[in-house]
C-alpha cells in the first residue's frame, strides 16, 4: 500500500492490514485504535460541520497494523492516522488542526489559529496533571481525586505563576487561569472553534449508563467524576458557556445521540 492511497478511492476492504470498517465515504479517512475517546475530537468536529461516518468521511477502528506496509509512515508506522486526498497525517495535535481547519473551526486569522493552538496546549497540560493524580486505567482513589479537584496550595489564579506551587497545580488552577482567557460563549474569536470542542470533550463527554451497563461510572464520566467536574464548572461560568456552545449545537447533539457505545 502506498503512502498516498487517494486520488480515485478504492473500497476500504482492499487495504491489506486488518481493521473494522465502521463506515465508507470519500475524502477523509480516520484510523485509530478502538479505545474510548481516541479520535473523538475530530469525529465531533466532523459532526458539527455536518459530516458523519458514511456520509462525509470513513471511520476505521484498527485491529492490527502488522501488515500495513508503509501506509502508516506519516505517524512513524502507528495510528492514529488521518488520510486525505493529499496524503496522510499522524499525531493527534496535527490531526485536530487539519480537521478543525477543514471544518471551519480554526479561527478567522493566523493569530486566532495560534491562540487556539496555545489553548490546546493548556488543555494538554491539564490532562497531564489529571493523569499524575489518577493514573490511566486505574480506579481513582479519594486521595488522588482530592489532589486533582481541590485547590491545595496552587491558588495563584492570576498574575505571574508561582513556580514553587507547580506540584500542587490541579483542576482549579488550570480552570482559574483558563477562565480569564475565554470569550463570552466561545473560547476564541467569538465563534465555535477546536478549543470549545476540546473543552466539551474533557469536561462534558459522559457515556450513557444504558449503553454501557457493564462499565463503572468512573470510566464513563469526565475526570472520573461528573459530580465534582460539574461543581468546578459551576464556579467558572465562562468556561461552562464555551462547553454549552457545543452541547447545544444541533449537529453535536445528533452525534452524541447516535454515535452508539464508546467502550469499543
Amino acid at each position: 500500500v502506498s503512502k498516498r492511497i487517494f486520488g480515485s478511492f478504492s473500497q476500504p476492504q482492499s487495504f491489506s492490514f486488518s481493521f473494522l470498517i465502521m463506515a465508507e465515504a470519500p475524502k477523509i479517512t480516520l484510523k485509530y485504535w478502538p479505545g474510548r475517546g481516541l479520535m473523538e475530537i475530530p469525529r465531533l468536529m466532523m459532526a458539527i460541520s455536518g459530516k458523519f461516518p458514511g456520509d462525509g468521511y470513513t471511520d476505521v477502528r484498527v485491529k492490527g497494523t502488522s501488515d500495513a506496509g508503509n501506509s502508516l509512515d506519516a505517524n512513524l508506522g502507528r495510528v492514529p492516522l488521518c488520510e486525505g486526498p493529499n496524503g496522510s497525517i499522524g499525531q493527534s495535535g496535527a490531526i485536530n488542526f487539519f480537521i478543525a481547519s477543514e471544518c471551519g473551526l480554526m479561527g478567522s486569522s493566523t493569530f486566532e489559529a495560534a491562540q487556539i493552538m496555545n489553548f490546546m496546549e493548556h488543555i494538554k497540560e491539564l490532562n497531564t496533571a489529571f493523569r499524575d493524580s489518577v493514573p490511566w486505567g486505574k480506579e481513582p482513589t479519594e486521595d488522588g481525586l482530592n489532589k486533582f479537584f481541590e485547590p491545595n496550595d496552587a491558588t495563584d489564579f492570576e498574575g505571574p505563576a508561582d513556580g514553587s506551587k507547580r506540584p500542587s497545580r490541579g483542576l482549579l488552577w488550570y480552570m482559574g487561569r483558563m477562565e480569564r482567557l475565554v470569550g463570552d460563549g466561545f473560547a476564541i474569536g467569538g465563534k465555535l472553534s477546536l478549543v470549545d470542542v476540546a473543552l466539551f470533550n474533557v469536561f462534558a463527554d459522559t457515556l450513557p449508563e444504558a449503553e454501557h451497563p457493564d462499565m463503572p461510572a468512573w470510566k464513563r464520566e469526565p475526570f472520573t467524576s461528573s459530580a465534582r467536574t460539574q461543581a468546578a464548572l459551576a464556579a467558572h461560568p465562562r468556561l461552562n458557556a464555551c462547553i454549552q456552545s457545543v452541547a447545544n449545537n444541533e449537529n453535536a447533539k445528533k452525534w452524541m445521540e447516535t454515535r452508539g457505545p464508546q467502550g469499543f
